[in-house]
């Protein structure tokens, strides 16, 4: 999996600049332009809001939606080799391998060095295990991206409304919670479950009318289930069409009351007229929002293996993780990355107007760099290990 982004940068006179007014200033003068040049304002996931960054009027506002979004896509790029990397070497030490054979500092060559040690780890020990998944999800956070492109309007009356979300967003694409009688399907995950009457993705606790992968003494089913469900669902519960059932996490689909803090899992639709922002902002709100999406760690099914606890208990610990990487959150970054890189290198000419702001290109083009190599990584990292597996959707 290869992901090709150009970056260009301008070459901007920031040190003649700089050398040729500082012995006319005085020391906190030269102490403010010393930190303009150096800008130690931009850093990978953080909050950027009140950052001043000494341009005008659209220029600021721009320029300061184009940052929080290469702050937003560098940051989550960071926490997703994190989590590929945590996963893969929790998987290794619980089967027994050796801390002290990697040797990499560089994140993404760690979430490598990782992942290979885990597949080694794993060895044969999975050839006689069936293993099935619920799809993992994401949800875009969808006030990141109305708030954004608020702020880009300078319109205090274009901040979004629950009402405005469910507005903008494609009913298929709606969730939130649902204090009434959901119709549609009830959204746990791995961690989480959630009442159901229907067919579960995940795992089934309580009665299955079809076949039921794992059962207790007591005829109860505690894992996939190959029919309807009755009970509870770790994972995804899809109820029967016409059925109306009390849903105790977000619901997707229709809700007979108001959605309380509805969420939208595709971006939004563009805003009304007199709030929409520039193309270079709308973009940019985007991608902030996507970076800030909230992913449900899927249910994992394991049967056969009963020589392979150890295996079979790591598998269900850190599995999840790799899934949400590989499958859910590293899709939306690679959607992003392109809309990222695109909007930064727009910024050129307006830095211009401002030490600041051409000196924090630097940083922010690095930091963009550094998170493709990251998302290169977790993606490929994680897919070797599920190629290994050999895994399927628990739908399939």
């Amino acid at each position: 999996m290869n992901i090709r982004v150009t970056w260009r940068i301008a070459a901007f006179p920031l040190a003649l600049a700089g050398l040729s007014i500082v012995p006319l200033m005085g020391c906190d003068k030269a102490a403010e332009l010393q930190s303009d040049l150096c800008c130690s304002d931009f850093t990978p996931g953080a909050d950027l809001a009140a950052v001043q960054w000494g341009l005008d009027g659209q220029a600021e506002l721009n320029y300061g939606a184009v940052m929080q979004s290469v702050s937003d896509f560098t940051g989550a790029a960071g926490s997703i080799v994190a989590d590929v990397t945590s996963a893969c070497q929790a998987i290794a030490l619980d089967l027994g391998e050796d801390a002290a054979t990697i040797t990499a500092t560089k994140p993404s060559e760690r979430a490598k060095q990782w992942c290979e040690l885990a597949i080694d780890a794993l060895g044969d020990a999975t050839a006689d295990l069936s293993i099935s998944f619920q799809p993992p999800s994401c949800t875009v956070d969808a006030s990141v991206q109305a708030n954004c492109e608020a702020k880009c309007t300078a319109n205090a009356e274009c901040q979004l409304t629950p009402g405005e979300i469910i507005a903008r967003c494609d009913p298929a694409e709606l969730s939130g919670r649902c204090e009434g009688k959901c119709e549609g399907s009830c959204e746990g995950s791995a961690n989480l479950a959630v009442n159901c009457e229907g067919a579960c993705e995940g795992t089934c606790e309580g009665t299955c009318d079809g076949d039921c992968a794992v059962t207790t003494e007591s005829g109860e089913c505690r894992g996939e289930c190959k029919g309807n469900c009755t009970g509870q669902c770790r994972g995804s519960c899809s109820f029967e069409a016409g059925a109306s059932v009390q849903c105790n996490a977000d619901c997707s689909g229709t809700c007979d009351v108001d959605f309380k803090a509805p969420k939208c899992r595709a971006k939004l639709k563009a805003p009304e007229a007199e709030c929409k922002a520039s193309a270079q902002c709308d973009g940019s709100c985007e991608a902030s929002a996507s970076a800030r999406a909230s992913c449900r760690e899927p249910a994992v099914n394991i049967e056969g293996g009963t020589d392979a606890e150890a295996v079979i208990a790591t598998l269900k610990t850190n599995l999840p993780r790799l899934l949400v990487a590989a499958q859910a959150r590293g899709a939306l970054l690679l959607d992003s990355a392109e809309a990222v890189v695109t909007a930064a290198a727009s910024l050129e000419g307006e830095a211009t107007g401002s030490v600041k702001a051409g000196a924090c290109l630097i940083p922010a083009s690095n930091a963009i760099k550094q998170a493709v190599e990251n998302i290169e990584a977790s993606l490929t990292a994680s897919v070797n290990v599920m190629g290994k597996l050999e895994i399927t959707p628990a739908s399939e």
